[in-house]
Parts: structure tokens; C-alpha cells; sequence
């Protein structure tokens, strides 16, 4: 509702309840995006390094896409790669890892490297490489997801892109303690990938994806285990949230 209004009738209780469901939906959320942040990072530095394993192959621009309509991005990917590894190996006090392979071998590597990147890095990094590598990447999803859950799907490129895209708004609103129950993207890569992906074809999802969209996308990207960890953890933090809207249940029963 914009501009936003309170219904008459509401009480501070119940503006209280959605503080406190909007404060554990954060955390929860953050876990589960660490998670798979950790996980899109493992993949991009041992698929990229696989491919290209010359000493700061990752700074090197003819080892990303080579699309001219890509060139300005691809810059700004290695600007920031370097801008981390000049940043961390100068801090006198600070004992770290970039600083720790700089001094003494001369080279960072990537499985190193990626520790200490934002998701946004992450994100651009995935979506500035080469197909090939992108497919490779998404290939390894494919067969996480087919083996934690018996099926055969073929998780792709355009499932990744979307899912980054949606990860790397709500990571930002989530470690920043943005409001996050009520967010959504209004523009961004397509979400048919995805649903085509969860077999969800008659779920019907507007050009708006909010907090529900991203949990189901993360079912594609995360283990099982921390998958149904964040899905029984958020169905907890419903039940009692409706029953404290007091004013929301008369209106709606």
C-alpha cells in the first residue's frame, strides 16, 4: 500500500509482533544466504581455476566474457578483485591471508581470494564469465539438487543469474537490517527459469519477486539439509504471527 496506513483498530502489540518477525526472518535469511554465498564462491574459484590456472589468471580480461557489450563490467569486476588484494595486503596490523600469500609467494589465489568478497563481487564475477564456465557451474548445481532430491533437472545459466540477482538485494537489505518482509524487486532477470526448474509453471509470480519467491528459488542453490532448515525455521515464524494480528484476523475471517 503506498503511501503506507495503519488499519483502524491497531495496536501496538501487533506492530511490536511484526518487528520481531521481520528481526528473526533477517537472520534466518542471513544463514541461508552465507550459505549458499560460500557455496557460489567454492564453485566460481575451483571452476574458474580449473580452466585458468596461471598465477592472477582472474585479473587477466581475455578469461571473461568477450561480448563488447560486457567490456565495461568485466573492467569493473577486475578493479574491484585487485582493489581487495591491494586493500587487504596493506593493512600494517592486520595478519590475513591476501596479505600472508603476497608477502610470501608472491601470488593470491583464487579459492583465497573469493573469502574475501561481497556477494556482489561474486555476482558479477559469475555473470562476467565465459559460457562455458557458467554452464560448468550451473551443470554442478544441476547435480547437487538431482542427487539430494532423486529427480533430473537441469538447473541453468538463467536460474543462476536470476537467483544472484535476487541475492545480492536481499543480502544487502538483510545485513543492513533494511525492513525485509515487505521487499521486493520490481526489475531483474526473468523467474520462468526457476519455475520451470521447481516444476512451479501454474505458480503465479508478478514482475515483483519478494521474500517468498527468493526462499523457494534458494531450494536450487542450497543443500538439502539447509534447505528444509530455512523452510521449517520460516513456517515457524508465521504461525504466531498471524495469531497476534488480532485486528488482520477480524478482517480477514
Amino acid at each position: 500500500m503506498h503511501p503506507e496506513k495503519y488499519i483502524p483498530g491497531t495496536q501496538f502489540s501487533e506492530i511490536q509482533s511484526l518487528y520481531d518477525f521481520d528481526k528473526s526472518l533477517r537472520s534466518i535469511l542471513h544463514n541461508a544466504l552465507l550459505e549458499y554465498e560460500s557455496n557460489l564462491g567454492a564453485e566460481i574459484s575451483y571452476r574458474f581455476s580449473e580452466q585458468h590456472p596461471e598465477e592472477h589468471s582472474y585479473l587477466a580480461m581475455d578469461n571473461y566474457s568477450r561480448n563488447s557489450e560486457s567490456v565495461a563490467s568485466v573492467v569493473g569486476t577486475i578493479s574491484s578483485l585487485s582493489n581487495v588484494i591491494k586493500q587487504k595486503s596493506s593493512k600494517r596490523q592486520d595478519n590475513n591471508a591476501i596479505k600472508h600469500y603476497v608477502n610470501n609467494h608472491g601470488h593470491v589465489p583464487l579459492w583465497v581470494l573469493v573469502n574475501f568478497l561481497t556477494f556482489g563481487d561474486l555476482n558479477y564475477f559469475y555473470h562476467n564469465s565465459k559460457n562455458n564456465l557458467k554452464i560448468i557451474i550451473a551443470k554442478d548445481f544441476s547435480k547437487k539438487y538431482n542427487r539430494s532430491y532423486n529427480t533430473n533437472i537441469s538447473v541453468d545459466v538463467d536460474s543462476i543469474e536470476a537467483i544472484n540477482h535476487m541475492v545480492n538485494h536481499f543480502r544487502n537489505a538483510v545485513a543492513h537490517g533494511e525492513i525485509t518482509y515487505s521487499k521486493s524487486l520490481d526489475r531483474g532477470p526473468s523467474y520462468k527459469s526457476i519455475k520451470r526448474n521447481l516444476g512451479l509453471s501454474n505458480f503465479d509470480v508478478t514482475s515483483q519477486k519478494e521474500v517468498f519467491e527468493l526462499i523457494l528459488s534458494l531450494k536450487l542453490v542450497l543443500n538439502k539439509k539447509d534447505y528444509l532448515t530455512l523452510k521449517k525455521i520460516y513456517l515457524i515464524l508465521l504461525i504466531p504471527l498471524l495469531t497476534n494480528f488480532n485486528r488482520l484476523n477480524s478482517l480477514l475471517f
